[in-house]
């Protein structure tokens, strides 16, 4: 089973995601700070990363800086409700591996998603 961290601040936004990824049958622990996240990627492995860009405190780009510095493979993918564009920015400045801009209709974030999986090779 294909696990997915979520580091996200808004406990909707991650309980919605939670429960649609966990109904198409992934693995889904979430967390709400970038300094959370960091500390459960050390514990655990995951094939995907959902990274919100604004976080309290540690700011998503430097989250995803410190994650792929310990694994430059790891895909991350930020989400977020900014507007497409900035978010492609954001996203490139970063490092990361693409992005999801919020709302996002189901069915079409779960192929998105299985997507960002299969281009790493998903479960190890």
């Amino acid at each position: 089973m294909d696990q997915i961290l979520i580091i996200q601040d808004s406990p909707s936004i991650n309980a919605m995601l939670k429960f649609r990824l966990e109904a198409e049958g992934f693995g889904v622990k979430t967390v709400e700070t970038g300094e959370e996240g960091i500390e459960e990627i050390q514990k655990n492995r995951y094939q995907l990363i959902l990274l919100d860009y604004q976080l309290p405190g540690m700011r998503g780009d430097e989250v995803c800086r410190i994650l792929k510095n310990g694994d430059p493979s790891l895909p991350i993918v930020f989400i977020s409700a900014q507007d497409e564009e900035k978010l492609n920015s954001l996203t490139q400045k970063a490092g990361g591996d693409g992005y999801l801009c919020l709302p996002l209709e189901g069915k079409e974030m779960v192929r998105r998603i299985k997507d960002f999986i299969e281009k790493r090779g998903g479960n190890p």
